[in-house]
């Protein structure tokens, strides 16, 4: 059920349209000056699709990234500054939520990723900390 909904809600591809508190949450994550300007200046693509009892998403943009998961299963990932995460997703009441634990805790921080549909548009939030960084796609 969770799948099919996710299918409904979130499968697609997505523009990026704006970016809330991007800067302090790139901060916030250790990103230095100029990758920071880099970041905010680049256009962003999320494409989310489903496959078997997986999702996939693809993030092409400043940085590209991909992460492939089941819902309720740990998996291994990378956070934006290539520190190896562990990460789990759940689907609640029409959110996917990830929270991605740094392996070694010196290296990166938790972060937790919040996707939604809100007035049409896929909402990312991301945070960190006391830091919360919104993301607002469109679907192309």
């Amino acid at each position: 059920m969770a799948l099919a909904e996710i299918q409904q809600q979130l499968a697609g591809v997505w523009v990026l349209q704006t970016n809330e508190n991007l800067d302090e949450y790139l901060k916030e994550i250790g990103v230095g000056f100029v990758l920071r300007k880099l970041a905010a200046a680049a256009s962003s693509t999320m494409t989310i699709t489903i496959e078997g009892e997986k999702i996939r998403i693809v993030t092409k943009g400043a940085k590209d990234t991909e992460a492939f998961f089941a819902l309720g299963e740990e998996f291994d990932n990378t956070d934006p500054q290539d520190n190896p995460v562990k990460a789990i997703a759940t689907w609640n009441d029409g959110c996917l939520f990830t929270d991605a634990r740094p392996v070694d805790p010196n290296k990166g921080k938790a972060q937790q990723v919040e996707r939604r549909i809100v007035n049409g548009n896929l909402e990312m939030k991301i945070t960190v900390n006391d830091v919360v960084c919104k993301r607002i796609f469109k679907k192309k």
